[in-house]
């Protein structure tokens, strides 16, 4: 009974989610459509002309980064896990590769061009990045040796910092919505600015952690599928 009240609240959240989430699908395959385009340095700071090698990097990190979000909640639908393994499996290896892609495109991007908000953004979003990558390397070898624990482990961790992008976002408009944006500079130099560089994914790898580290010894093996 108390699984199935647990699905059930997790399968109610995941349509929340859903519900929040197509202006940030929208927003990513908008900015796809401006880095494609020929004039895409006049409509966007991110691109630069003749910078073929950094915009193919952005384009990479969006695209990577958007369907990251949008799949990854799916792996918590127990109902899919269970009766669909094969696909919560593919699924799962798709993650992955979007994950590598996603966290190597940015770490590719920052040395090239840097970030909007400076050294301290372009240190705090390349460290996401390299977390991003190792955990999927991670999780990928925990599958492939079978490691239940470990597979169950770096699955939670991959899960929060695959949807690093979209939290980053719903900290900014939570922030706006009950302050008018105090703290936040449009160069992103401002007080909040300089602690949402971090706040958007290490606050929440270190609650995952100590989740992990309490489940730990009465994990039986729920979110794990591997035989």
């Amino acid at each position: 009974m108390r699984f199935a009240k647990s699905g059930v609240a997790i399968n109610a959240l995941i349509a929340v989610f859903y519900l929040t989430l197509l202006p940030f699908v929208s927003h990513g395959f908008s900015m796809i459509r401006i880095g494609l385009s020929e004039d895409a340095a006049l409509q966007s700071y991110l691109f630069t002309d003749e910078a073929r090698v950094g915009n193919a990097a952005m384009m990479l990190h969006i695209f990577g980064g958007t369907l990251l979000v949008a799949l990854v909640p799916l792996q918590l639908i127990r109902a899919l896990r269970q009766r669909f393994n094969r696909f919560h499996r593919a699924l799962g290896a798709v993650l992955i590769a979007l994950a590598l892609i996603t966290g190597l495109s940015g770490m590719t991007y920052i040395p090239l061009r840097g970030t909007i908000g400076g050294p301290v953004m372009s240190a705090a979003f390349f460290l996401y990045g390299l977390c991003l990558f190792a955990s999927a390397l991670m999780l990928a070898r925990m599958a492939r040796i079978g490691n239940r624990e470990g597979h169950w482990a770096w699955g939670l961790r991959l899960f929060w910092l695959a949807l690093g992008s979209w939290l980053y976002r719903v900290h900014y408009t939570l922030w706006y919505l009950l302050t008018g944006g105090v703290g936040s500079e449009p160069d992103f130099s401002g007080p909040f600015d300089l602690v949402q560089n971090f706040a958007f994914f290490v606050p929440y790898l270190l609650a995952v952690q100590l989740w992990i580290i309490r489940k730990r010894s009465a994990h039986q093996g729920v979110l794990a599928t591997i035989p």
